[in-house]
């Protein structure tokens, strides 16, 4: 390996620093706005929670529906293996049970292994995110919904697993309720609150990612550079042996 190709590579890996820090940075910032947002979600659906509990009476139909959240995008660690993992032996597990898939990471992996996916939806993070009245009118009719979801606790990647109704009670109230509104709101507020933390997630892991990406980078350089010296000290040192070898001849 001559100096040449040592600065190639050092300016290549120069290259490679700037760009893994810029995603590193881009990442930080987007993590403010979505961790405010996770916030005033978190309230929304806490509540609507307490309210589904206290007055929706809940099918029985032994049928199951599993939401599965994942990323549009790499470069976030394992955030995508773990929770397919889990998602796969949670199918194993349980019997009619439907899946729907949001994030193309999930889809491209259950596409290609030809596993039957419900609905496949694929939002835009710049974006409110919404079920669409189609899957909002066929969610209302399984026993249980469960989200599958992933948080960082502890700078440590935790699969949540969410369910939707988790128990059963009747009605006591005596006015007339509009259930449909209520019912939608809180799968809407469930999966925007979870799709947001998840998002929140993965930006915490591909600035990780990224910030060790660059140190990486950066311990690279160096010792390149040292090697670079090393070779030109060398060179110089065998041109002035050379020298005061043709001398004493």
């Amino acid at each position: 390996m001559n100096i040449r190709d040592i600065k190639i590579k050092i300016n290549i890996l120069f290259n490679i620093n700037k760009l893994t820090n810029t995603m590193s940075m881009i990442s930080f910032s987007k993590m403010k706005k979505i961790f405010k947002k996770c916030l005033i979600l978190n309230k929304l659906y806490s509540e609507t929670r307490k309210i589904i509990f206290e007055i929706y009476n809940f099918n029985k139909n032994n049928f199951f529906c599993c939401i599965l959240i994942t990323t549009n995008k790499g470069f976030c660690g394992n955030i995508n293996n773990e929770i397919i993992k889990y998602c796969l032996k949670f199918l194993k597990n349980n019997i009619n049970l439907d899946l729907i898939v949001i994030g193309k990471k999930a889809i491209d992996f259950f596409s290609k292994r030809n596993i039957y996916i419900k609905k496949k939806i694929i939002f835009n993070e710049k974006k409110d995110v919404f079920f669409s009245k189609d899957i909002l009118n066929f969610l209302k009719y399984y026993e249980n919904v469960f989200f599958l979801s992933s948080k960082i606790i502890n700078n440590n990647i935790k699969i949540i697993k969410t369910n939707l109704y988790e128990k059963i009670k009747k009605n006591f109230y005596e006015i007339d309720i509009n259930y449909i509104d209520i019912i939608n709101n809180y799968l809407n507020f469930t999966l925007n609150y979870l799709y947001s933390e998840n998002y929140f997630s993965e930006l915490k892991l591909r600035m990780t990612t990224m910030k060790s990406a660059t140190d990486n980078s950066k311990k690279i350089i160096k010792n390149m550079n040292i090697i670079k010296n090393k070779i030109r000290q060398f060179k110089v040192t065998q041109e002035m042996l050379e020298i005061i070898n043709s001398i004493n001849l």
